[in-house]
């Protein structure tokens, strides 16, 4: 889930501040309003954190680009200068799209978790290492920001379920519930298991799926049954090729593509290849008039008068 802040004025006149969590800006001001009813605080503005970019220099060094999480441009701006930064531009990121990052991505950072835990690494050192080594944009930053808040102290079970969007529903409830307990790497491994098995099945319902598809629509084309055992020949080598670990894309290419390579090759051959032998005939003649035959001819007077 998102951050918003709330920015208020209670009835005294002190400012009222705090930040809370929703699934979007509407939720986030309808849980605020009822903050504000319940505490008793008028509200000035409810806003989210976003993600800004900035361009920073540090005396005549070459300037840095990057990015960073806050409410607001003046806090990015000031956090840059109090680090000795001279503060070039800073601008909010307009489109911000988290894609949901692979399965194999998750299962692998769950996994080599659960071996790290066994080890007996310190779990904030296993955080930071995974930050280094994943490659996932989306699931990077959110073990950063996992790793983050758990340094603040926060509650390491809210912490996660915040993440849901990007590790799933059930893999953010179990690591939060793991770093709770104190069988971290039996959960850890569990969890991966599932999910491996999960999307195992998955990949098995998609071919359950697209198989009969794509015989109807084979038969359909053409209403042959020729090309319905075809497409069943060519699916037992691709699952014969598949058991023997056998590339299959360049036998789908070879076949795809061969008859388009071979008339493209033929009509090559046909015009510039005899074009080619036509030129080059042609100027093996005129050497051969130049170099041969144009001493005959001039022999020839001497030869009359001789």
């Amino acid at each position: 889930m998102a951050e918003f802040r709330i920015e208020g004025i209670s009835a005294v006149g002190k400012p009222v501040q705090g930040v809370i969590e929703a699934e979007n800006p509407r939720a986030a001001k309808a849980k605020a309003h009822q903050m504000a009813t319940q505490r008793k605080f008028r509200i000035i503005r409810v806003l989210p954190r976003a993600t800004f970019l900035y361009k920073v220099q540090r005396g005549a060094e070459k300037p840095v680009l990057g990015e960073q999480k806050a409410f607001t441009k003046e806090e990015v701006q000031d956090a840059l200068s109090k680090m000795g930064f001279r503060v070039l531009s800073v601008k909010k990121k307009m489109m911000e799209f988290k894609l949901k990052p692979p399965t194999a991505e998750i299962v692998t950072f769950v996994r080599v978790s659960a071996d790290l835990i066994r080890q007996k690494l310190p779990f904030n050192e296993i955080l930071q290492l995974m930050v280094n080594d994943i490659t996932n944009k989306t699931l990077r930053d959110a073990i950063r920001e996992i790793n983050n808040e758990l340094k603040q102290g926060k509650d390491s079970e809210k912490v996660f379920i915040k993440q849901e969007g990007v590790l799933g529903r059930f893999t953010a409830h179990m690591l939060g519930l793991a770093s709770k307990s104190g069988n971290m790497a039996e959960i850890y491994d569990s969890t991966a298991k599932f999910l491996e098995r999960r999307a195992e099945f998955k990949r098995n319902l998609k071919s359950a799926l697209i198989m009969p598809i794509v015989m109807i629509a084979t038969f359909q084309a053409t209403r042959s049954w020729g090309d319905l055992y075809f497409l069943l020949a060519f699916g037992v080598v691709g699952w014969i090729m598949k058991r023997l670990s056998w590339p299959r894309p360049p036998v789908v290419l070879g076949f795809v593509l061969g008859p388009i390579v071979v008339i493209a090759a033929h009509g090559f051959v046909s015009h510039h290849v005899v074009q080619h032998a036509t030129r080059q005939c042609g100027l093996l003649l005129t050497v051969y008039f130049l170099k041969v035959r144009r001493p005959l001819i001039d022999d020839g007077p001497q030869l009359l008068n001789s």
